[in-house]
């Protein structure tokens, strides 16, 4: 008992270490956190100007196509008029010329502002993507320090998980499950050791029967309080 509980110990522990490590692999160090932002929003903006410009081309798509609608209507409405043969029916497709006239009007002033915006958002991408290679370089050399501690962190999180699959496949998978449930329930705590008779994670005094079980290894002995694993580690001279 006592040697399983020293792997799950451990285990515990590589498993918050590779969750600290991790953190701080994806952390942007805090001097650096404004050049990172700034570069960010560079990448962003170019990638919202992209994604604008095929909005915007497919809007004009669109657009041309109802203006090709309106003006084929207008044109019958024209063709209409010309056989009419009373005032009343003469005067109805006025109205309705009038109505397809507003529309085309209306259609290609809306296609000549999205061929104007859709001109101006290319020269801004084209200008923005000329210069993102370079922006991007000199970023990467910027953090070119914290780049270095990430590959250091990634090789100690490489160990960690290797030793973290070893553990498991150690750990009966009945014992596995159950310590898995509890280290999710008590926030990545699920065995705490015991410190001057106390549970170091609530206080709690250990009963000391329950306390010389668990110097003794016998079984696995759980906070009153708390429900935690407790875990003795004996004082070295």
């Amino acid at each position: 008992m006592s040697r399983q509980l020293d792997q799950l110990y451990r285990l515990q522990d590589r498993i918050r270490f590779v969750q600290q490590r991790e953190k701080e692999r994806n952390t942007v160090p805090s001097d650096l956190a404004d050049v990172d932002s700034a570069h960010r929003e560079k990448v962003e903006a170019v990638e919202r100007l992209r994604a604008r410009l095929k909005q915007a081309e497919a809007e004009l798509h669109k657009a041309e196509l109802e203006l090709a609608d309106h003006q084929e209507k207008q044109r019958k409405f024209q063709a209409t008029l010309r056989s009419v043969q009373s005032s009343r029916e003469y005067g109805a497709v006025l109205n309705e010329i009038d109505g397809a006239e507003k529309l085309v009007r209306a259609t290609e002033e809306r296609v000549l502002a999205l061929e104007e915006e859709i001109e101006a958002a290319q020269r801004d991408l084209d200008t923005r993507e000329a210069s993102l290679p370079k922006e991007i370089e000199e970023h990467e050399q910027k953090l070119s320090g914290w780049r270095t501690a990430q590959r250091e962190i990634d090789q100690e999180l490489e160990s960690a998980r290797a030793e973290i699959r070893d553990l498991e496949a150690t750990i009966p998978p009945r014992e596995r499950a159950e310590f898995q449930r509890l280290l999710e329930k008590k926030g990545g705590l699920a065995i705490v050791r015991v410190v001057s008779g106390s549970c170091a994670a609530c206080h709690m005094k250990v009963r000391p029967h329950a306390l010389q079980t668990l110097k003794a290894g016998l079984e696995i002995i759980t906070c009153d309080r708390c429900k935690r694993i407790l875990y003795y580690e004996p004082q070295t001279p």
